[in-house]
């Protein structure tokens, strides 16, 4: 895999003006897709990469034809959010389910605490995320799904494309690129 083709992908990911939708319509960015299609990984870690940078750039069907051959947890995580997003909470609380110790969860707990205390005030949601101990990606699910416009979805914007990163820069130091 190319690191340096890889490096230009996250510069470009990472300049993307505001995070993408809950239910993206398609791919944010139709060159960069191509450009990630044709990463030609050489390992599980490097397949997982590429699809976590579908998924960043928005492009479900991308994510979906790499992670559908990792039935493993190896696979599970970036399963169950291309599912979030598409929107199938059902098939996405399945793939949660399998996924095991996800070193970042608790990172993502942080993140979406602190994302809760620089924002406007979310209710319930607020409310729910205050409680929880431990990150709980079915309650996630559950916003998401039932999200209106406003406050709630931009914060969910917001603490999705932490998570994405997030995924991708795990996914980029295993895959040793």
């Amino acid at each position: 895999m190319d690191s340096a083709a890889v490096q230009g992908i996250l510069r470009k990911l990472l300049a993307r003006g505001e995070p993408g939708l809950l239910v993206p319509a398609g791919p944010w960015d139709a060159d960069l897709r191509k450009q990630i299609a044709a990463l030609s990984p050489t390992s599980l870690p490097q397949r997982c990469l590429q699809a976590a940078l579908h998924l960043w750039n928005d492009d479900l069907w991308g994510c979906h034809d790499i992670v559908q051959k990792e039935e493993d947890e190896a696979g599970a995580l970036l399963h169950a959010v291309l599912h979030r997003r598409e929107p199938d909470a059902g098939n996405a609380k399945y793939w949660f389910h399998r996924v095991h110790d996800e070193p970042l969860f608790p990172q993502l707990l942080e993140a979406a605490k602190e994302l809760a205390r620089e924002g406007p005030d979310l209710g319930g949601l607020g409310r729910e995320l205050a409680a929880m101990k431990t990150w709980d990606a079915i309650k996630m699910v559950d916003w998401c799904e039932q999200a209106a416009a406003g406050d709630e979805t931009r914060y969910l914007r917001a603490l999705q494309a932490v998570e994405l990163q997030g995924i991708a820069y795990s996914w980029l130091s295993k895959a040793g690129v």
